[in-house]
């Protein structure tokens, strides 16, 4: 009918959806009747010849009814496979069991059946026992854990991957493939059944810059504790040879001291230098580590970096060796420009005095030059990284206020006294120099000029012109009515024949090995006309951040010495040059970290940083007694004594005209 226009009338769509769904009720039986598909089919396809609106309703339940039974027969399938894989895993497992039972036991397995038939025949006394055992070990832990470092003047103890790992089977190849002094593994030359003094921390008191209390009121360690230090002794003739008028040391430059210590004889005294800087304590430490260590939540130095200049005790006192006794802050006196950039610090008055401030003095070390102290340094910011700088250190009373505040002396340089050197690594100052005759009797060198021995390999050594800095100092003139000019050091003399400025000529390729100087003074030896210095590697040579560092880790550590070199009688001492006389194998310190889970036992191991900064003697140098200060982790400090008896044992001489990279080996025997 046209007005319907190929829609169907309402009742006609209503009786067919009524049919329809008649039609639709047989449709479970399908599962039962597949004959039941081919009926249903047949009665869409008539309901379609006169109504369209159900072809497609017959066709969509056709699909439904099709995913059904796939449906249905997937679920049977899978009902039925993992039936069959649990029956059949039971029954291979049930065979291998019964083969095992039926094999004879091989030793491992025969020890292993035994262990578990002894564990169950264990009474329930034994077993509580082992209970009690893990408990005790579990509480002793946890006790040294509550206890570790809470004495900021004992050694730290650090987490083992600050430690060396010398006895480590697995070496990273930096070390594994690295070459060694005569192809020799590192040995530990101050084990603790050594019999050598054992180290002492050099305990300096932060109190007066540092707060020590986290924001949670919790107290921390300081943020470091100063590192490589360098010690010396205050006697004016250390070297024990009552024979020979020689004073290395003019008492008078230490009244200050020695009315600061009325009971005590200033030549029984040792004074030490250590820097409060960029310290690495915590580095590598998971923020837990550093709570359970104790270590500060600081990241930057408080208040600056500093140096701090302490009297300690002598090493054979009734009380603990090397104990601090007083100190004091370095002071930089601002009578002149300081520094050689533009960041360069103005002189500064504040009313007739100069200006006085700590200063970054970076890795200080003592050194003794015309009956004074010095002290050699680096300072980045001001003079630039290639240049160390030196400055006599001056004392003088403390004044009533400042003794109020419990400083009992005052140390400073002037910045009108500035020596720069260039451009070493670590240098090491020579002034002292003992000649040997012919007939082998020894005399000191009268008046001997300033030296500076700026590279160990191969042995560079240049004088260092100190201007007019020394008749300043002598005569007392103040330095701001000379030239500042005067105060830069000029080259002369450089006993290699190589340019005083660098270890190697643009053009030469010579191989060199990467030892490097560190102690800041050359000891003289009398019975032999030698010098004796110690000097570092680290591996790898780069300096770069790494897991282990921020800059040189792994260092080691070797004893050395120099000498003129030519007939002592035919030429003037200043016209033979320093050769390479003796050269021990390597060596590290043994490690002061304790073991959390050990109490107070220590690891048989090194650090992972040991910077020896410091060298002194007393006594002869045949039998008297070696003085070493070193850092720790640039983090804190040691000095611990060393009987020259074995320290010349293990220096080797080596070949006339050798340097130390001709002794360069992989390791022999790994």
């Amino acid at each position: 009918m046209p007005e319907f226009r190929g829609r169907r009338h309402p009742e006609a769509a209503a009786k067919d959806h009524g049919e329809a769904d008649n039609r639709s009720q047989p449709l479970p039986s399908i599962l039962r009747h597949n004959s039941s598909l081919s009926t249903l089919s047949s009665t869409a396809n008539k309901s379609a010849s006169f109504a369209p609106g159900t072809v497609l309703d017959g066709r969509r339940r056709h699909r439904i009814a099709w995913i059904r039974v796939f449906v249905v027969i997937t679920v049977i399938l899978g009902m039925v496979l993992a039936s069959f894989y649990i029956s059949f895993g039971i029954v291979i497992e049930n065979q291998s069991r019964t083969q095992f039972n039926q094999q004879p036991p091989t030793f491992g397995m025969q020890a292993a059946l035994e262990k578990s038939h002894v564990n169950h025949k264990k009474t329930q006394s034994e077993r509580a026992m082992e209970e009690k055992k893990i408990t005790a070990a579990e509480e002793a832990s946890s006790r040294n854990k509550q206890t570790i470092n809470k004495d900021k003047c004992q050694f730290r103890t650090y987490p083992t991957n600050r430690l060396y790992g010398l006895a480590s089977t697995s070496q990273p190849s930096f070390l594994s493939e690295a070459t060694y002094i005569r192809g020799e593994w590192p040995i530990v030359i101050n084990p603790s059944s050594s019999g050598d003094g054992a180290p002492t921390k050099v305990c300096i008191n932060t109190a007066s810059w540092e707060n020590l209390f986290d924001r949670d009121g919790n107290e921390r360690l300081p943020f470091t504790d100063g590192h490589n230090p360098s010690v010396v002794s205050l006697k004016s003739n250390p070297y024990a040879q009552p024979d020979h008028n020689h004073v290395r040391l003019d008492p008078k430059h230490l009244e200050p001291i020695a009315s600061a210590f009325p009971t005590d004889s200033i030549d029984s005294l040792f004074l030490a230098i250590s820097i409060f800087g960029n310290g690495q304590c915590k580095f590598g430490l998971t923020p837990e580590d550093v709570i359970t260590y104790r270590f500060s939540a600081l990241d930057e130095p408080p208040n600056g970096k500093r140096a701090i200049v302490s009297i300690l005790s002598p090493p054979d006192s009734d009380k603990k060796s090397f104990q601090t006794l007083t100190q004091t802050t370095l002071l930089l006196e601002r009578d002149a420009t300081y520094g050689s950039n533009r960041r360069a610090l103005p002189s500064q008055k504040s009313g007739s005095r100069y200006v006085r401030m700590h200063q970054e003095f970076d890795d200080p070390r003592l050194f003794f030059h015309s009956g004074r102290i010095w002290v050699l340094y680096r300072n980045g910011p001001l003079f630039g990284y290639n240049d160390q700088i030196h400055n006599p250190i001056h004392f003088e009373e403390a004044s009533p206020e400042e003794k109020l505040n419990g400083v009992k002396f005052v140390a400073y340089v002037k910045a009108s006294e500035t020596v720069r050197v260039c451009c070493g690594r670590n240098i090491a100052l020579i002034s002292e120099e003992v000649e040997l005759s012919t007939k082998g009797s020894a005399s000191w060198v009268e008046n001997p000029t300033l030296k500076a021995l700026t590279w160990v390999d191969p042995v560079t050594v240049i004088d260092v012109d100190l201007g007019e800095v020394l008749s300043k100092i002598n005569n007392r003139r103040r330095l701001e009515e000379v030239s500042l000019s005067l105060s830069i050091p000029q080259y002369s003399n450089p006993h290699t024949g190589v340019n005083s400025n660098h270890r190697r000529l643009k053009a030469s390729q010579t191989p060199k090995s990467n030892i490097h100087g560190t102690n800041g003074y050359m000891v003289p030896l009398l019975s032999t006309g030698e010098l004796l210095g110690i000097a570092h590697f680290h591996r790898p040579e780069h300096r770069q951040s790494s897991d282990y560092a921020l800059h040189g880790h792994h260092y080691t550590h070797t004893f050395f010495t120099i000498a003129r070199h030519g007939d002592n009688d035919a030429n003037s001492v200043d016209s033979r040059p320093f050769k390479l006389k003796r050269l021990s194998n390597e060596f590290v310190f043994q490690t002061q970290s304790m073991s959390i889970s050990g109490g107070t036992k220590k690891y048989e191991d090194a650090d992972v940083i040991q910077f020896a900064s410091g060298l002194d003697l007393v006594g002869s140098d045949l039998d008297g007694t070696l003085i070493i200060s070193y850092g720790i982790n640039d983090c804190e400090g040691a000095v611990f004594t060393i009987a020259m008896e074995k320290v010349l044992r293990l220096l080797i001489e080596v070949q006339p005209g050798q340097e130390v990279v001709d002794l360069m080996e992989t390791i022999k025997n790994k």
